[in-house]
């Protein structure tokens, strides 16, 4: 795990590339002493969705793995057990058609770079408050937890409050997946003050 410090934080929004995305975004206000914890770490509250979803990526990831592994010594095998993990693959599919998806939170935008990110809350956070947070995409392309200090939480017309922070505590295999959902959204970038 890394911690990341602010520097500067105006001119590194300003630099970095950011995206707009719907996201399923969960939420919880924490001390600033549990800000530099783990964010996986079990004290904080993760949601059940988010840890299946999670875990299950993990699963894929060492799989794919060892099957690429297993594909150069016997490919016989390998063959099986790709077949084997794509029968896996429809059975939890249709269990998260018709049992985590009544789970989920609703996606909502969300500005998001590697540093840091802006979204709507229904309440003000207050400034220089640290939350903890989970982060979805809806496609399962990513499912990451973060610790993160607010640095504005401002009403809008809509009568939310856009609030932006940015990351404190965030794993390198995190942000190497936020930063592959930013360069793979260029085309769609925005830059926000």
């Amino acid at each position: 795990m890394e911690a990341l410090q602010h520097q500067n934080g105006e001119n590194e929004r300003r630099v970095m590339s950011r995206i707009d995305a719907a996201l399923r975004i969960n939420y919880q206000i924490i001390s600033e002493e549990v800000a530099l914890n783990d964010p996986y770490d079990s004290n904080f509250v993760l949601p059940r969705y988010f840890l299946l979803l999670a875990e299950l990526d993990q699963f894929d990831h060492a799989f794919t793995y060892e099957l690429e592994q297993l594909n150069q010594k016997d490919q016989q095998i390998a063959r099986i057990l790709s077949l084997f993990n794509q029968k896996l693959n429809l059975i939890t599919g249709s269990l998260y058609d018709s049992i985590v998806q009544t789970m989920l939170p609703i996606p909502d935008q969300v500005n998001l770079s590697e540093t840091g990110l802006s979204f709507y809350t229904e309440q003000e956070i207050p400034d220089h408050s640290y939350i903890h947070i989970t982060l979805s995409h809806p496609g399962n392309f990513f499912h990451i937890a973060v610790t993160a200090h607010v640095v504005y939480s401002r009403e809008e017309e809509n009568g939310r409050f856009r609030t932006g922070a940015y990351f404190v505590t965030l794993h390198p295999q995190d942000r190497v997946k936020l930063a592959n959902a930013v360069a793979s959204n260029l085309g769609h970038s925005e830059y926000t003050d």
